[in-house]
């Protein structure tokens, strides 16, 4: 039996080593700094775009692939009979999963199952990267969609906020509330909820704000060994402090390090530090 295609966009937030190891087919995002688009990962890296959101007087925006640049990607799998699970950002941050479907419909592909994640960055690759580890482990492709519909229900994700400006810039509030949160120096302490961004509390300092972050992560799992995904959005030594909280607080199997993209990036600006944790068993270090 051949092995199921894995599929995602670049909002997964992988590092490039894993998608070359586990065969992990990416399709990017486009990325808008006014009329200059950027294909997001290939012509534009991460670490680039918050250089260049850093110095522009407009947020950037971002655009989903096309149905035509998902059919391309499909094509040659279904042309070679191969089954393929595509999973995506969550389709209440962008139109990414409508465009697959799209596509899946005008290729007629039944070998296709296209899976909204309802998450982005750290999750979403977490997800990716077990169903990619199933797919090589030989699992069947309905296999590999109950394993993925199994993390979706069973992870924790928390994020904190360096700075409101993005966040107010973009809309998301007010700029009293941002003025008020800059002086004060409070932290946001959000997580994401069937797709959505939710704050979840504000606390006074960063390195404060952190350790509540990584605590909210921690109850609930006492001993048992987890699946860490940290990203940080242009910040090494943020998250290197990060790193320690999580390694001092979870009993951590596996930790996997990325650096977050445009879409989360675009809301919630550079300095942002982000953990994703899950339980499921599969993804303790490899033997």
């Amino acid at each position: 039996m051949a092995k199921v295609r894995i599929v995602t966009d670049s909002t997964a937030d992988l590092p490039q080593d894993l998608v070359d190891k586990y065969d992990i087919t990416v399709v990017p995002l486009k990325v808008f700094f006014g009329s200059v688009c950027f294909q997001d990962g290939i012509d534009l890296t991460k670490k680039e775009f918050f250089q260049r959101m850093a110095s522009s007087k407009e947020l950037p925006t971002t655009s989903q692939p096309t149905p035509a640049e998902f059919a391309e990607v499909y094509r040659p799998m279904m042309e070679e009979g191969a089954e393929t699970v595509s999973i995506h950002i969550s389709s209440l941050m962008s139109g990414t999963v409508q465009s697959a479907q799209l596509a899946r419909t005008m290729l007629n592909y039944e070998g296709l199952e296209v899976i909204d994640s309802r998450a982005v960055s750290v999750v979403l690759g977490m997800v990716v990267l077990s169903a990619a580890r199933a797919a090589q482990a030989g699992y069947s492709r309905s296999e590999v969609v109950a394993l993925v519909h199994s993390i979706m229900a069973n992870h924790k994700i928390y994020f904190m906020v360096d700075t409101l400006e993005y966040l107010q810039r973009g809309g998301r509030i007010g700029k009293a509330q941002a003025f008020l949160g800059t002086v004060l120096n409070v932290k946001p302490v959000c997580t994401i909820k069937e797709g959505v961004i939710y704050p979840q509390e504000k606390v006074r300092g960063r390195k404060k704000a952190l350790g509540r972050m990584v605590q909210l992560l921690s109850e609930g799992f006492n001993d048992e060994i987890v699946f860490c995904f940290l990203t940080h959005g242009n910040d090494p030594e943020g998250l290197e402090y990060t790193r320690e909280l999580v390694r001092d607080q979870l009993n951590c199997g596996e930790i996997i390090e990325c650096q977050m993209g445009s879409v989360v990036g675009t809301h919630a600006g550079p300095g942002i530090q982000g953990v994703a944790v899950c339980r499921i068993n599969f993804m303790q270090p490899e033997q």
